[in-house]
């Protein structure tokens, strides 16, 4: 062998060499993942019909004013509460106070007029039998006492009416409530026919919301059930109600059905206008099988979710029913026993039958470990 050939021997045997000390120590296998596991609970489920739905007031009156003149004072501004017959404003009227006086007046001539009838009505009738006068003279004196009675009566009418009108310058609160809106002050003209409303007052002892719904759920829909209203205002707070009233009709351009709700409100917390989401309860599915949100997975429109068996899972397809407790629970119609455990985080990149290192009890969220009530 030349020394060459030794040479490019030598250099190859190094380079092996030094490929093996790179190497190192042989890859070991990749561990299983790590998953977080809990159980199916059983429990009833309630049936709701939910829909958007913004608080309204029981009652709500635009206080204004029926006689034309101005508003001499308003003794109200938003936020004080009245009684039903409270004196909210005085309105001075343009020229009633004249047409009283000139009614009373005209009364004053009609009760006259009409003594001097009766008097002409006695005197001929008395004549009468003795051909002093005719019947004719009779007739004429009874008609005359008739028209001047009837005038009698029409201004004593009109002398009624107008004080009637003087008495509604004082403008008084019809229900009891709140003064939500205070729109003039005085000096302002109000009555017809450009006037507005004065005040505008609401009832908020009780509020109403009106729930829609669509055919299918209208027919599980009763007086008497009850409802439960979540508003965006006040989070993480229920408030219980009952249906009082249904349309007895659906409308034509939605296809939808009201029910009316009302919640009590004696504490004054609920105000009119607040936003959330009314639910009626229509049925009740007793000891149902139910699983956490987390653990449902949807590929190409098919639900599922990946079951424990020791340390392996198992892909399972699902039916669902029911959402509930604002979504974070479902309802589980097949494909589920009570107790199994379903893997409610790590799931991504599992298949039917892969191997899994399960952790129970643990928020999936925050990875803290869990509470157990």
């Amino acid at each position: 062998m030349t020394i060459r050939s030794r040479v490019f021997l030598l250099l190859a045997v190094l380079a092996a060499g030094c490929s093996r000390g790179q190497a190192g120590p042989a890859v070991r296998g990749r561990p299983a993942p790590m998953v977080v596991v809990t159980k199916v609970e059983v429990q009833d489920v309630p049936v709701e019909v939910q829909a958007p739905v913004d608080l309204r007031p029981l009652e709500q009156a635009d206080v204004g004013s029926k006689v034309l003149g101005y508003i001499d004072t308003v003794l109200v501004d938003r936020g004080d509460r009245v009684k039903k017959g409270q004196l909210l404003a005085v309105v001075r009227p343009s020229d009633l106070p004249d047409q009283l006086a000139a009614a009373k007046s005209g009364l004053a001539q009609t009760k006259a007029a009409a003594e001097f009838a009766r008097t002409d009505f006695d005197r001929t009738s008395q004549l009468a039998p003795s051909g002093i006068v005719s019947q004719k003279d009779v007739e004429q004196a009874s008609s005359a006492l008739a028209s001047t009675k009837a005038a009698e009566g029409t201004m004593r009418a009109q002398i009624a009416a107008l004080a009637v009108r003087l008495g509604e310058t004082r403008i008084e609160s019809p229900i009891d409530g709140v003064v939500s809106v205070r729109r003039l002050d005085p000096g302002a003209l109000v009555g017809p026919p450009g006037g507005g409303a004065i005040v505008t007052i609401v009832r908020m002892d009780r509020l109403r919301v009106f729930i829609t719904m669509n055919e299918h759920d209208a027919a599980g829909v009763a007086l008497g059930q009850s409802a439960h209203v979540h508003l965006d205002a006040l989070p993480g707070r229920t408030f219980g109600g009952q249906v009082v009233r249904i349309a007895p009709s659906f409308d034509p351009t939605t296809r939808t059905l009201e029910a009316e709700v009302q919640l009590p409100n004696d504490s004054g917390e609920l105000r009119p206008g607040m936003y959330g989401r009314g639910d009626i309860i229509v049925a009740i599915h007793p000891n149902a099988t139910v699983v956490s949100v987390n653990a449902v997975l949807i590929t190409a429109g098919t639900r599922y979710t990946y079951v424990l068996h020791g340390e392996k899972v198992e892909r399972r397809t699902l039916q669902i029913g029911t959402e509930l407790d604002e979504g974070s629970l479902l309802e589980v119609k097949s494909g589920l026993a009570p107790g199994e455990e379903v893997v409610v985080a790590g799931a991504d990149g599992l298949s039917n039958g892969s191997l899994v290192r399960a952790t129970r009890d643990i928020d999936p969220y925050t990875g803290a470990k869990a509470q157990r009530d």
